[in-house]
């Protein structure tokens, strides 16, 4: 067996033996927890091939807040409130966010748009944002949009380990 097939192999025999213990531990959960399952898993394989920062899945799980942010502008105030204020400064600490607020009020009227959406895990973001990857929209909609984290988890799912980890 040459090196190359043997990695092949050994990549199916990993994907095999992964989805075989996923669907033994999901028959015994609520349908309601079969997500948050699939979304550790997924998390967990990310983390382990280094696809993700570990200070980034924390932020997402712990929705961090910046507790003394500064004022908030006027022209966001028609469609944010103060907790989700701190939650976009407290995200500028990761380097994909950094000019996060700035963008909030330059295209508030897109940022508007994209918040009012109602599906904005689908919907487009303003252009700053457009082309970032799907776990850091899962942090954006994570601190703006919480209502719309538990679709864009089954996306997030979906995209990383195929659509049979959440049929």
């Amino acid at each position: 067996m040459s090196p190359r097939s043997l990695k092949k192999r050994v990549e199916e025999l990993i994907e095999s033996l992964t989805y075989v213990g996923f669907q033994y531990t999901r028959r015994g959960l609520f349908e309601r927890h079969k997500i948050i399952v699939a979304t550790m898993l997924t998390i967990r394989i990310l983390l382990r091939n280094e696809e993700l920062q570990i200070d980034e899945v924390e932020h997402l799980i712990i929705g961090k807040l910046d507790p003394q942010p500064p004022p908030m502008p006027d022209v966001l105030k028609s469609f944010l409130n103060e907790t989700i204020w701190a939650g976009c400064k407290a995200l500028e600490n990761i380097p994909t966010f950094a000019n996060l607020s700035q963008s909030l009020d330059t295209d508030q009227l897109q940022w508007k748009k994209w918040y009012q959406d109602e599906k904005a895990e689908i919907a487009d973001l303003p252009k700053a944002f457009k082309e970032i990857s799907k776990f850091h929209r899962l942090m954006l909609l994570r601190t703006m949009r919480p209502d719309r984290v538990t679709s864009a988890l089954s996306n997030f799912v979906t995209e990383k380990m195929g659509e049979k980890y959440i049929e």
